[in-house]
């Protein structure tokens, strides 16, 4: 073996050397040779062209395959990802599956409780829904979610349905309002109604009262709880409502409707009001009469504004009608007619103030023509009192227009007698002026036309005061003239050139609104007459200097212009006529 071995290691070799790295292949005898040579390492890709071409070839297979391989990975283990997945899945569906199965049958079994507490009150004398509450609120709190999905309110108001109509056989809406509420209150979450988004809004109404106004929504089919309360309850608050209920006691009704509004749908409440309350209390309205009804006619209306939104002028319409007629017929000897003056909130406040200047203010100034006499020695003052206490209600500017016209006149002529007297004492002239002063409140003494007033009868007193006792029968007769209306710089409110111009509750500056300023400016009043032309039935206006409405010219508003009679009189046909044409003919005619 060593021997061989020997033999090999002596005898190898490389054996034959060829030399192919030159153009003509030859044989040499050691590799060194071969390193010798020119030959080495070169980027020439026309060299060895069929060996690159295979070497590619080689590599793009190799990278194929291994490409091929990542994606199958890559594959796989997606897979094994959603096998995983999938099965965490199912299994949890089986947990929930038995677990709703399970919840299901506990479900069942309440449903089969409530039906069986259904027949057993069909057997009791006394009729009651307490053995429903624990059956009905464990659904409503521990089930709600199948409760809802499987819509088990049919089931409920199935086995209440008879139960509730036994009870309402015997209940008195008007003495009990309450009855049935709480525990109808307490299963609202069962008692499903119809679900409808709402959109609200406010708008004010008279009187600064707001009432909601939402969308309307289509029309939608009653649930099983709205339902019963349409075939049960509301046909006995029906009957109630028709036969029992007095509109002159409002409260009872009231305390009914808000017991029971949180668990009406608002279709129910729409229809009790419009079908069943407001026809009723307008049918009151118009039947009353102050002489043959005790209540008032607030007592009518108020109690109802918070609860009829925008039905309000269906309401206070015709009670509003009527108020006028009872201004018409007030007489100024019986006060201030309190039962009427809250009506003040329920007017717009232009509709009011020619209410009070159409009714009130004439007879005010009868007043003091006619009834109200001034005797320094014998004072009767209730007819002046009568006339003071509208003083808060009225315009200041009107009432001092009021005094200007009927009041100093008569004082004034009353003094200037009194003084005359040579055997006058003038201190008490001057109390009597001083105490009269007094019944005026600031708000009326501020006015430069009461100032006018009082400052002329200073001025008398001055003028007696200059002359001795005998002389005093010559003491002139103040020319009182009345002062008109106060300018904007008497009143030191003169208007800055970027003042905006007052304009009408809408903000935009109406015809109406020039013709009734121009009016004011020249000392005249603008009064509804409370009559139509007869041809364009537009309605007519007096424009008079007298706040008792006599005199004056009578115009109407149409296409912004004042149309009045022919000023020669000649016909009844009204022509168009300027402002100042208007306030000249109003000032002139003294009919």
């Amino acid at each position: 073996m060593e021997e061989a071995g020997q033999e090999a290691g002596a005898g190898a070799g490389l054996g034959v050397i060829i030399d192919a790295t030159g153009a003509t292949p030859r044989e040499v005898s050691s590799i060194t040779q071969v390193s010798s040579s020119p030959w080495g390492v070169t980027n020439d890709p026309t060299r060895l062209p069929e060996l690159r071409h295979n070497l590619r070839l080689i590599v793009d297979m190799a990278k194929n395959e291994l490409d091929g391989l990542a994606r199958e990975a890559k594959a796989l283990q997606e897979r094994k990802k959603w096998v995983h997945d999938e099965d965490a899945r199912l299994r949890k569906a089986v947990v929930d599956e038995a677990e709703l199965i399970q919840r299901l049958q506990k479900v069942h079994i309440i449903v089969d409780d409530i039906n069986s507490k259904a027949k057993e009150a069909a057997g009791l004398y006394e009729p009651t829904l307490q053995p429903f509450a624990p059956s009905v609120t464990s659904l409503i709190h521990d089930y709600s979610p199948e409760y809802e999905k499987y819509k088990l309110d049919d089931i409920v108001v199935a086995a209440i349905a008879p139960v509730v109509r036994r009870l309402l056989t015997q209940w008195q809406p008007l003495e009990d309002p309450t009855f049935l509420t709480g525990e109808l209150r307490a299963w609202k979450p069962a008692l499903r109604t119809s679900a409808v988004p709402r959109e609200d809004s406010q708008v004010v109404l008279y009187g600064g009262f707001k009432a909601d106004v939402a969308k309307k929504k289509e029309e939608l089919v009653m649930t099983p709880y709205e339902s019963l309360l349409w075939n049960v309850w509301l046909p006995k608050i029906r009957s109630c409502i028709n036969n029992e209920w007095n509109p002159v006691d409002s409260q009872p009704l009231i305390q009914l409707l808000e017991a029971w509004s949180d668990l009406l749908p608002q279709f129910i409440r729409d229809n009790v009001m419009d079908q069943l309350v407001l026809p009723k209390v307008q049918k009151a309205i118009a039947e009353w009469n102050p002489k043959r009804n005790e209540g008032t006619l607030h007592g009518l209306v108020f109690p109802w504004l918070p609860h009829v939104g925008l039905r309000l002028e269906a309401l206070v319409g015709d009670a509003r009608r009527k108020v006028k007629n009872l201004f018409r017929s007030w007489t100024a000897d019986q006060g201030l007619p309190e039962h009427l003056m809250v009506w003040q909130k329920v007017f717009e406040k232009k509709e009011w103030e020619d209410a009070l200047l159409k009714y009130v203010v004439p007879k005010l100034g009868a007043t003091l023509r006619d009834d109200f006499k001034i005797d320094p020695r014998n004072q009767v003052m209730e007819p002046f009192q009568w006339v003071m206490v509208w003083v808060p209600h009225l315009r200041a500017s009107i009432f001092a227009q009021l005094l200007e016209t009927e009041f100093f006149p008569k004082w004034l002529s009353i003094m200037h007698r009194w003084l005359a007297n040579p055997n006058a004492n003038l201190d008490e002239v001057t109390r009597w002026y001083t105490s009269w002063k007094e019944q005026f409140p600031e708000s009326l003494t501020s006015d430069p036309r009461i100032g006018h007033g009082f400052t002329t009868g200073l001025q008398l007193m001055h003028s007696a005061m200059n002359l001795d006792s005998g002389a005093r029968h010559t003491l002139q007769k103040p020319d009182f003239k009345p002062l008109g209306l106060p300018s904007k710089a008497q009143h030191g409110k003169s208007r800055r050139p970027d003042q905006p111009q007052p304009t009408a509750a809408g903000g935009e500056i109406t015809f109406k609104s020039i013709v009734e300023e121009c009016v004011a400016e020249h000392n005249l009043l603008f009064l509804p007459a409370g009559k139509t032309h007869e041809r364009s039935r537009m309605p007519l206006y007096k424009v008079s200097p007298n706040v008792d409405g006599k005199g004056g010219l009578m115009v109407y508003l149409l296409d912004d212009a004042v149309w009045g009679p022919p000023a020669d009189g000649d016909g009844a046909e009204y022509r168009a006529i300027s402002l100042e044409d208007m306030v000249l003919r109003a000032t002139k005619s003294k009919k």
